[in-house]
């Protein structure tokens, strides 16, 4: 399976972790389970608002595949929140 390194923007700073991501796999199926991995085993969570992944200078579609947005094993997805108004 291949691997990513991401960079998340936490509410304790930013955390590095590498994850593996399928081919085929949504961007926001594989988020979702990233994220729920970091909350319940090590206590990390994001700034409150929407995630939103980067890469190279880009956001990416969450309901893609990263190798259909030009995305490969090791370049380095960068999760931060959007704040949300209301």
């Amino acid at each position: 399976m291949p691997k990513y390194q991401m960079v998340l923007d936490t509410v304790k700073g930013e955390v590095r972790h590498t994850v593996d991501i399928d081919n085929d796999e949504r961007l926001e199926k594989a988020l979702d389970e990233i994220l729920w991995d970091l909350k319940n085993e090590r206590g990390e969570v994001l700034k409150d608002g929407e995630p939103q992944v980067a890469c190279n200078g880009k956001v990416l579609d969450l309901g893609a595949p990263l190798p259909r947005q030009g995305v490969y094993p090791h370049d380095v997805l960068r999760v931060s929140t959007i704040p949300m108004n209301g």
